[in-house]
């Protein structure tokens, strides 16, 4: 019994250091609710964690570069393109386009 609270007063609070950490972390990398991810991290366990390094992290973020986004010559990653959405498809495209990809509505 002894060996059991020992552990959880260590465990618990690495664990809690670790969803802060995730939380932290989706607030520069992820789209999406950074409270929530470190959350489900907290509460999901290692499935929450393996969840968020492979799902939460969709945007590019120091050292990684999303597909198609080239590098500035001082090797940071160029900002975003707006993009706006089709009338008719509702597909995402960039801003300096005249028609739509996919359906060939005009933008």
């Amino acid at each position: 019994m002894a060996d059991l609270v020992a552990l959880s007063v260590v465990a618990l609070p690495l664990w809690f250091v670790v969803s802060v950490w995730a939380g932290i972390d989706a607030t520069r990398h992820s789209s999406h609710n950074a409270f929530l991810w470190g959350f489900s991290v907290f509460v999901g366990g290692v499935l929450g964690l393996a969840l968020y390094l492979n799902l939460g992290r969709d945007e590019p973020g120091v050292g990684r570069r999303a597909a198609g986004q080239s590098a500035s010559p001082n090797g940071v990653p160029s900002a975003r393109t707006e993009t706006v959405t089709c009338p008719n498809c509702h597909s995402l495209e960039e801003s300096g386009r005249d028609t739509c990809r996919f359906c060939g509505e005009s933008l």
